[in-house]
């Protein structure tokens, strides 16, 4: 409903005197901020001038105080930021509950000590802003449950201090600043979603009372949105959580920067962030390099003398007792075949085998002996870190068993425990290849590295609480269970769609079948049938792939329907590309493999010089114009799509090509 221009320029007058107030905000803040970097650098100054007259004690104190001014200094600094961030947009909605007007933005801007002037998306009574439309509502406040009417629902739009537009709104999902916001084109980065959260969407933000949730998301339903906006809700509402306690898994390094601008732009700290394959890589020192999940993809489509179904059955949960009960053998088998001498010292064969089996039986083998070696250097040789490395060298000698985790890998390979299970034959060569060259290939290395925490003891990451997990699709159940192990203390939000999975060896039927390795009773699955990215008639185009009929897709003002042409006419891939530059600011032409995308890519380089490729060494791009092999671009999305139709057999593959699309889709078959 359109606004009279008395209304109008009523809420002009209001976001005038919001700006006013936040610029007086940003003026006490410079100056505290100048204030507090002027004394922590005479407190500098005076530590350094003075510090060769301070005990250790005096010194220590001095170091904490410093670390302390830091802190509060790059607070206020942050804090000083954000003021300057939402100074030109304040907030996005306002609604009118029980007669009170509650405006709502990213940051809370206060009028004094009790009253606000904006309250922040994620103080609970805001939750009503996505929940409801007009009538009887509801919010949990800390006092209890709190009931009441909305009788207004106003959504706005500010540029630059500006007031530009004014919408009266109900729940409606095709409301006009949805639509707006779905007509735009896409940016390199991608974009908070605070303003236009649906309640499905918002069911999972602010869930706090589940400490695991999987999400089966379709397509474009916002399952990344989600997960960064969740992230900002439990920073705000989680005591002592901080960014540095929370993990984000991200699918790719181009993925990891695609993300990169949304906490900021929530007021938040970036999290930590790593790929699966960092991680791996972090815990697997005994090769010179692990082999990434993309970089197994691609190997996939160009290798054909590789043994698939040895592979298949590696990444399959069949793995997973095999490996247990191999690592439990070989537990059960090792022994200290001989006493230990170490300066004029003799532990028997016997006492040592005592140690290994019944004082320290509930261990992990080689955390036994470390245990095994720490008793004795501290009962005999006062506890000095190079008698432990020695004496723990010395049991390794003595002992009956390989501390050598690659023998103890390939010995697995040779087992009855194996062999009896894996019926097939495989070509030993490339076991041998695999397993003693300097690349440990993705579908050995989280066995590996199963088999030697079993072995070892897990690292337990005690200072991650939250870890986010996207593109989830393409974990095994394995790793899954690894992830849980080492993040024992961390709740999980898992997010992935089934249907976009591209690991031509490992499908999940469901994600729900990811709950039993977490406690059931702590864990929800929640799915997400709307998608927000495509138009209807691409997500007609994409259900027709897979044979879906449970995504639905929000109509838009304006449609484009999907344009299909002749792979003969591919020469005229340039006018495609000329034509949609006019009317987008961003463009995909994905293919099957790197080898095709490489192929166009050159062919096109010399007409556009911004075209980019995509492939697993990119950081960085320019989303303008890029070549990309499909497994490449999950979770990104383009205004326009040109897609060269090889997938052949790969509809899985086919479908994440399609589905990057929001606006206008030419498919090349």
């Amino acid at each position: 409903m359109k606004l009279t221009d008395k209304e109008f320029n009523k809420e002009k007058e209001r976001l005038q005197y919001v700006v006013n107030k936040i610029d007086g905000d940003i003026n006490d803040a410079g100056k505290e901020l100048f204030t507090d970097e002027k004394d922590l650098k005479e407190f500098q100054k005076m530590m350094w001038e003075n510090s060769q007259e301070f005990d250790s004690g005096e010194m220590n104190t001095f170091i904490y105080d410093n670390d302390v001014k830091i802190s509060t200094l790059e607070r206020k600094a942050g804090h000083y930021r954000t003021l300057e961030k939402v100074r030109n947009n304040p907030y996005f909605g306002m609604i009118r509950f029980n007669d009170e007007d509650i405006y709502i933005g990213i940051k809370s801007i206060k009028e004094n000590d009790l009253d606000y002037l904006v309250y922040d998306w994620r103080a609970p009574i805001c939750s009503m802003f996505y929940d409801y439309g007009l009538g009887k509502s509801s919010y949990e406040s800390p006092d209890g449950i709190e009931v009441g009417d909305i009788t207004r629902k106003r959504q706005y739009k500010i540029e630059n201090a500006t007031l530009k537009a004014v919408f009266d709104t109900n729940l409606n999902i095709d409301d006009e600043m949805l639509q707006e916001v779905l007509s735009q084109t896409s940016s390199d980065k991608m974009k908070d979603i605070v303003n236009t959260i649906q309640v499905e969407q918002n069911m999972v933000i602010r869930d706090t009372t589940t400490k695991n949730i999987i999400v089966q998301g379709v397509a474009g339903s916002g399952k990344t949105s989600v997960a960064l906006h969740r992230i900002a809700y439990l920073l705000y509402k989680m005591e002592n959580l901080t960014s540095s306690n929370v993990l984000i898994l991200s699918p790719n390094n181009v993925f990891t920067e695609y993300i990169s601008d949304v906490l900021p732009s929530l007021g938040e700290k970036n999290t930590l962030e790593s790929t699966y394959h960092k991680l791996v890589s972090k815990f697997i020192s005994e090769y010179e390099r692990v082999e990434s999940y993309s970089s197994f993809v691609e190997r996939y489509y160009k290798d054909t003398r590789q043994d698939n179904e040895l592979i298949k059955f590696k990444l399959s949960d069949e793995i997973i007792p095999l490996i247990e009960e191999f690592c439990m053998y070989f537990t059960k088998a090792s022994r200290f075949i001989s006493d230990l001498e170490y300066k004029k010292k003799v532990i028997s064969m016997s006492e040592l085998n005592e140690l290994l089996y019944k004082r320290y039986d509930n261990k992990p083998l080689f955390v036994r002996v470390d245990l095994i070696a720490e008793k004795i250097n501290n009962t005999y040789f006062k506890g000095a870190k190079g008698d432990f490395v020695s004496i723990r060298s010395k049991l390794l000698k003595i002992a009956n068993f390989t501390s050598d985790m690659r023998l103890i890998y390939k010995n697995f390979y040779s087992s009855a425990i194996f062999l009896n299970t894996y019926k097939m034959s495989f070509r030993a060569n490339e076991l041998k290849r695999n397993i003693e060259g300097h690349v440990i290939p993705y579908d050995d290395a989280t066995i590996f590295m199963y088999m030697k925490f079993l072995l070892t003891g897990f690292p337990y990451q005690v200072y991650v609480r939250e870890v986010i997990i996207d593109e989830a699709q393409d974990y095994t159940y394995l790793q899954y269970k690894i992830l849980h192990k080492i993040f024992k203390n961390a709740g999980f939000t898992i997010l992935g769609d089934k249907n976009q999975s591209v690991n031509p060896f490992y499908k999940h039927g469901s994600l729900e079948e990811l709950i039993p390795i977490f406690d059931s009773k702590d864990t929800k699955y929640v799915e997400l049938n709307k998608t927000y990215r495509s138009s209807p008639e691409i997500i007609e185009y994409a259900n027709k792939v897979l044979n879906l009929h449970q995504t639905s897709a929000i109509r838009r003002s304006v449609d484009t329907p999907v344009i299909k042409r002749s792979m003969k006419d591919l020469k005229y891939i340039g006018k495609d590309i000329v034509y949609l530059k006019k009317k987008y600011k961003s463009i995909a032409i994905i293919t099957k493999s790197i080898e095709e995308a490489k192929v166009l890519l050159n062919a096109l380089k010399d007409k556009y010089e911004k075209i980019s490729l995509i492939d697993i060494n990119t950081e960085k791009f320019n989303k303008q114009l890029v070549v990309a092999p499909a497994y490449g671009v999950k979770g990104l999305e383009f205004d326009s799509v040109i897609i060269i139709n090889n997938f052949d057999y790969d509809a899985y593959l086919y479908y994440v090509a399609v589905t990057r699309c929001q606006h206008e889709l030419i498919v090349y078959e």
